[in-house]
C-alpha cells in the first residue's frame, strides 16, 4: 500500500495539479486560465478545502471542497450545503485507499463548518462537471455510492450537429401563434439590460443573471442572447457562446405554447449563420424536449450525487 498524506493546497501546487487534472479527465481538461478563475479567484475558494494527496512529495490527486462564503442572488448562503467540485486520483495510485482519504478530509472540513450535506456537484457558478459522468468516470461513480452517496438526479449532456440543420416544420406556425398574442422573439438590445436581469433573477433565481452580467462587462455580440418581448417585458431567454448552447426559460405563465422551441431555433440559426457547425450543451434533464424540437442527441450521462453528514 502507497505510502500518502492529505494536505491543503500550495502554491507550488498550480502547475502539477492541473497536468493531473488534465491526465486523470480526459473528458474535461482544465487550463491555467480556467483553474485560476475558476478555482483560485472563486471567492468561496479556500486553500483549506483545496486538498492535495502527495506519494513520494509528488501530487497524487487532488479534491476541492467548496461552501458560500459569500452569497448568490436568488438562492442566499444555503448554509447547510457543501460541494465536492472535482476530485481525482492518478491512476497509478487508484485502490490504495487516496480516495477515501480524500473524500475523508473533506467531509471533516465541510462538517466542521457546520455544513449537514454535500452534493457532488451542482455548485454554481463555477461547475465543471454536473455530477459524475457514470460511463466515463465509472470508478469515482462507484466510490461514491461506497461511502454513501445516493443520485439526487441525472443530467444529460446533448449536442446538435448545425451542417444540415432546418427548423421543424412547426416554426412558422409556432412564430404566428407568438405574433398575434403579442410576443417577440428577437435579438437582444442594450436597452433591455435592466429587464433582462430582472427577468432571470425573478424567474431563475441562482447564476443566470451573474453570468449574463459578466458577459455584458466583457463585451458580447449581441445576437448571442434571444429575448422574447411582450409590452416591454422580457418573457423569454436564450444564449449561444461559441459552441456552447443555453441556458434558456421561458415566464412561467407562458411555458407550453412553443415559445421555448422558437427561441431554441432562433439561436440555433443564428450560430449557423456564424459558421458554427456544431452546439453542444452541459446539462439538462428535458432530454426528449431538446431532441424532439431540435434534434440534440445525448453525449453523457452524469448523476448529481448527495450525502447527509452526520454531526
Amino acid at each position: 500500500m502507497a505510502e500518502f498524506r492529505i494536505r491543503p493546497y500550495k502554491v507550488k501546487d498550480f502547475e502539477p495539479v492541473i497536468c493531473l487534472w488534465n491526465r486523470c479527465l480526459e473528458r474535461d481538461p482544465i487550463s491555467k486560465v480556467d483553474f485560476q478563475t475558476k478555482v483560485l479567484n472563486d471567492e468561496n475558494f479556500s486553500e483549506y478545502g483545496a486538498f492535495v494527496a502527495e506519494v513520494d512529495n509528488k501530487v497524487s490527486g487532488f479534491l476541492l471542497a467548496i461552501f458560500r462564503r459569500v452569497p448568490l442572488s436568488g438562492v442566499g448562503m444555503q448554509e447547510d450545503t457543501g460541494w465536492i467540485t472535482i476530485f481525482f486520483v492518478d491512476p497509478k495510485w487508484r485502490r490504495e485507499g487516496i480516495g477515501n482519504r480524500l473524500f475523508e478530509s473533506a467531509e471533516a472540513y465541510l462538517r466542521a463548518n457546520g455544513k449537514k450535506k454535500v452534493v457532488v456537484s451542482s455548485y454554481v457558478p463555477y461547475y465543471f462537471i454536473p455530477g459524475v459522468d457514470v460511463d466515463s468516470y465509472e470508478e469515482a461513480f462507484n466510490l461514491l455510492k461506497n461511502r454513501g452517496y445516493k443520485t439526487l438526479t441525472e443530467q444529460y449532456g446533448m449536442s446538435v450537429d448545425l451542417l444540415d440543420f432546418k427548423p421543424n416544420a412547426e416554426y412558422p406556425t409556432i412564430l404566428q401563434h407568438l405574433a398575434d398574442e403579442k410576443i417577440e422573439v428577437t435579438y437582444f438590445a442594450p436597452k433591455y439590460t435592466h429587464k433582462l436581469l430582472s427577468f432571470l433573477e425573478t424567474e431563475f433565481p441562482g447564476d443566470w443573471a451573474y453570468v449574463i452580467r459578466n458577459r455584458i462587462r466583457k463585451g458580447l455580440d449581441e445576437k448571442d442572447l434571444i429575448i422574447a418581448i411582450r409590452e416591454d417585458e422580457v418573457v423569454g431567454y436564450c444564449q449561444v457562446d461559441g459552441e456552447h448552447f443555453g441556458p434558456f426559460g421561458v415566464h412561467s405563465s407562458l411555458r407550453g405554447k412553443g415559445l421555448g422551441t422558437a427561441l431554441i431555433i432562433k439561436a440555433i440559426l443564428y450560430a449557423k449563420s456564424k459558421g458554427i457547425r456544431h452546439l453542444w450543451l452541459a446539462w439538462t434533464g428535458a432530454v426528449d424536449f431538446y431532441s424532439r424540437k431540435a434534434g440534440f442527441k445525448v453525449i453523457r450521462k452524469n448523476a448529481i450525487m448527495k450525502k447527509e453528514l452526520e454531526g
